[in-house]
């Protein structure tokens, strides 16, 4: 499935207000989830037409139908999934990724927001009754292209956030040095320069400590740029391991690595994921029980493609890989379990919140 091809343009942070030391405590467990959201699209159409992989098919066409697949996606009933899902846990922190931010330039007036995931979700989660705030957004994709039909232009966001739940408040709860990042391993493609990033922060838990860390990493590219796109990913989770190597305090990596734990052969059989044991982390879904008894716990894909002319637009799929993984150095894993958001039975909506599943995981700091 081909994920997000697009450039970096801008890096920004939101950080809450938490500045109040925890006072010592007893050593309660953390829940955190991830989950990626799904960006509405693939970008098919863009990339077929920046690689001319369809002859003759131009940029404006492909970003109207790229529109069209935005249209169908229903980014909002998707978010009220999800919400329900994450209202029902409760988990003290969400690391999201593919929240993008869609918008529109007409070709007069000013520009218009379209969809944002992050203040969807958010919102949905204040009207579910467990309310989160926004501890930090890492912007890694800022791309507009003219439409031929839709009367201007479509631009696209594509963001990783780390939520906190709003009633954590010191001494229970602090948060600390909070970072965003960009990697400097990147993939040219198409004359642009593809990008990915990572979110830290510290935790402090009771009188405990430890670093929280969420990443999307590259997804590999079919054909021939796949080698290219596998090295850039393995760069990456090289990257990351390397800049946490001198961490003495517990550490909690989470998030889609785009490389199957499973290793049976589909798209993301990368060596990436088997990078992270050699370093010292546990992948937790190995390592643990999970409430549902699934012992393998495929994430990926629940749908194929948002919007794929002509009808259904939304391909049901059964997941196949395991790419949204936790691993941890010097925390107790104690459970770990799969968050799926089914939706009700609809021909032109997607069957869920989102093509992947959201993982929870339980540990003892």
């Amino acid at each position: 499935m081909l994920r997000k091809f697009v450039v970096l343009a801008a890096l920004s942070l939101a950080v809450a207000g938490w500045t109040t030391a925890a006072k010592p405590n007893a050593s309660p467990t953390v829940t955190i989830m991830t989950q990626n959201m799904d960006d509405g699209t693939d970008q098919t159409y863009i990339i077929a037409a920046l690689t001319g992989a369809i002859p003759d098919f131009d940029v404006p066409t492909a970003v109207d139908l790229t529109f069209a697949e935005l249209q169908a996606s229903n980014f909002q009933g998707r978010a009220a999934l999800m919400a329900a899902q994450i209202a029902e846990r409760k988990p003290e922190l969400v690391a999201l990724q593919e929240a993008a931010l869609w918008r529109f330039q007409p070709a007069v007036g000013p520009e218009v927001v379209l969809y944002d995931n992050i203040d969807l979700l958010v919102s949905a989660l204040r009207a579910a009754g467990v309310p989160y705030d926004v501890v930090a957004v890492n912007r890694l994709t800022d791309l507009a292209a003219p439409g031929g039909q839709i009367g201007g232009a479509l631009r696209f966001t594509d963001r990783n956030a780390v939520l906190v739940r709003s009633d954590l408040r010191p001494p229970r709860f602090h948060l600390s040095n909070v970072h965003a990042r960009t990697f400097d391993a990147a993939l040219p493609f198409a004359g642009f320069t593809i990008t990915a990033g990572w979110i830290s922060v510290d935790v402090h838990r009771g009188n405990q400590r430890f670093r929280f860390v969420t990443t999307h990493l590259e997804s590999p590219i079919p054909g021939e740029g796949r080698d290219a796109s596998i090295a850039v990913q393995m760069a990456q989770a090289q990257e990351l391991i390397h800049a946490l190597r001198n961490l003495t305090i517990p550490v909690v990596i989470c998030g889609d690595f785009n490389s199957d734990a499973l290793h049976r052969g589909f798209v993301d059989d990368t060596p990436t994921v088997d990078l992270f044991e050699p370093a010292g982390y546990t992948e937790t879904w190995s390592a643990t029980t999970h409430p549902s008894g699934d012992p393998d716990g495929r994430t990926w894909p629940f749908f194929l493609e948002d919007q794929f002319p002509p009808s259904p637009f939304f391909v049901p799929f059964s997941p196949v890989e395991r790419i949204d993984l936790f691993f941890s150095k010097g925390m107790q894993a104690i459970s770990s379990d799969l968050v799926v958001a089914p939706a009700p039975p609809d021909p032109t909506a997607p069957p869920f919140g989102s093509d992947h599943a959201g993982v929870i995981a339980v540990f003892q700091p």
